[in-house]
């Protein structure tokens, strides 16, 4: 649990740290803010493929779970700040440029991000159970699902 608090501090920092960034990206490049999209929705194409190949080998290292490794892993995650990155560009920027808007979408985006992780903590060995058993049929729709929002991302 005490990981999980790191997790959510990290998140926390970056999550802002991404929506003032994007504020001022808004402010420097309005007009190319849309391409943006298509680089969120590439990447999460990419994510797709990935999962979709993925061979589900136990490599899994046991580390130290402090505040400050949790923090440090989510303030360093290239995946966490793509996705504020495309839905700040995808889903505030075209419709506000507010600096508070952004905001408040990160504050939603905290919820979502370390409220999934919270869900994997308190449910973990139920899902990997099933995860474990059913491996490639969930990497196979959560492959699908990906590439469902990188669509929605570049046509909506």
């Amino acid at each position: 649990m005490v990981m999980w608090l790191g997790l959510l501090t990290g998140f926390s920092i970056a999550v802002t740290l991404m929506a003032v960034l994007t504020y001022f990206i808004g402010m420097a490049f309005g007009q190319y803010v849309g391409l943006l999209k298509y680089v969120g929705a590439a990447y999460i194409v990419y994510l797709a493929y990935r999962i979709w190949r993925s061979n589900r080998q136990g490599n899994e290292k046991q580390g130290d779970c402090t505040f400050v490794s949790g923090m440090l892993v989510q303030m360093t995650n290239a995946k966490m700040l793509l996705f504020d990155l495309t839905a700040f560009s995808t889903f505030v920027l075209p419709y506000s440029n507010s600096l508070v808007d952004l905001l408040e979408v990160g504050a939603w985006l905290v919820l979502a991000g370390p409220g999934g992780n919270l869900v994997w903590l308190l449910a973990g060995s139920y899902l990997r159970q099933f995860f474990t058993k059913y491996g490639r049929q969930v990497d196979v729709v959560s492959a699908m699902a990906l590439v469902l929002c990188a669509l929605y991302i570049v046509f909506y």
